[in-house]
């Protein structure tokens, strides 16, 4: 009677449990490692040797995105996410994922395709692409995904493209600084490349004689500039500048991948608003005092010679016939 209950339990595991065996199927390469650029597509084969005498095989594969220790060993399976195809790793590969058959002592060959996202971003990949012995789908996904499956390592290298290019597109100052505290230098720089960059770097300030008399950070807080935008930065001209011509010189920097320089330099003049106030009170003075020795020499004094007065005889009437001593008021 026990022994009818056994062989009962046995069919009934048989019927009802997943179809699932010892593989004894032999995967080459263990490993692909490739490095790839966005846009690029690389196709690869994977083969299958069964080593099964006389059972025929029949397999599913599964690709999933995994993470991987320094060691090189399978950290953790991750489930598909195919909401974002420019850094989901599993959405580039193309593999059948229908029904393989493989007949015992035979050997078979899959190809496999990578094409990258035109956007994809930088960085390594992983990705596990196992091989399922089970007569469903369903539950080659769940075996693959409980890290039970035997496959292949993926590694994707996406190297970095991206043209990393900005310049310093202005650099203005008032020529005439008469308050430092409200003036200042702005620097716009203009990123003509592909990629978001960040400038930083410092304004140096020099005098006539070219001595180094102040130099102030740019872009201290690391704020970025987006790729095909400008942005400008502002530095306040040095209080402790008094009087004179000055020059200001931007070393600004740029990059992740390759670090490189912009150049840029402006000059002005400072004078403080209280020597101007002093200047114009002299200039004022000045003309004032220049109007009136003007006008003092200008005058004329009209001053009478002295002699005997003359007595001048206006009579009525006209005489036709003027005499000698007649005076013409009419010329």
């Amino acid at each position: 009677m026990k022994a009818r209950i056994s062989l009962l339990c046995v069919l009934v595991w048989m019927v009802f449990a997943p179809a699932v065996f010892a593989s004894e199927i032999a995967i080459r390469p263990f490993l692909i490692d490739l490095t790839m650029v966005p846009r690029e597509t690389i196709s690869e084969t994977i083969v299958l040797t069964s080593e099964y005498p006389t059972r025929k095989s029949i397999l599913y594969a599964t690709v999933n995105e995994i993470s991987v220790g320094t060691d090189g060993s399978i950290k953790e399976f991750m489930s598909p996410v195919m909401t974002d195809r420019t850094n989901t790793v599993t959405s580039w590969i193309e593999i059948s994922r229908g029904r393989i058959e493989l007949p015992p002592g035979e050997t078979k060959e899959i190809p496999l395709s990578v094409k990258v996202h035109p956007f994809a971003e930088p960085g390594e990949y992983h990705v596990f692409i196992g091989f399922v012995e089970t007569k469903k789908r369903d539950a080659a996904e769940q075996i693959a995904l409980s890290g039970d499956a035997d496959g292949v390592i993926m590694k994707i290298t996406i190297t970095d493209e991206r043209v990393d290019s900005m310049r310093i597109s202005s650099m203005v100052v008032d020529r005439l600084v008469t308050n430092s505290k409200h003036q200042q230098v702005s620097i716009t720089v203009e990123n003509s490349g592909e990629m978001e960059s960040a400038p930083t770097g410092e304004v140096i300030f020099y005098n006539r004689r070219g001595y180094e008399v102040a130099a102030l950070p740019v872009n201290t807080v690391g704020e970025t500039v987006p790729a095909g935008s400008s942005k400008t930065f502002a530095v306040p001209v040095p209080t402790n500048v008094e009087i004179g011509r000055f020059k200001a010189n931007a070393n600004l920097l740029y990059g992740e991948k390759q670090q490189a320089s912009l150049f840029d330099s402006v000059g002005f003049y400072k004078f403080p608003v209280i020597y101007m106030y002093i200047a114009i009170g002299f200039l004022l003075f000045l003309l004032f005092l220049l109007f009136y020795l003007f006008r003092k020499n200008n005058q004329t004094a009209f001053i009478a010679e002295a002699g005997d007065d003359v007595s001048v005889f206006i009579r009525d009437g006209h005489n036709p016939v003027p005499k000698d001593h007649d005076i013409d008021l009419s010329k």
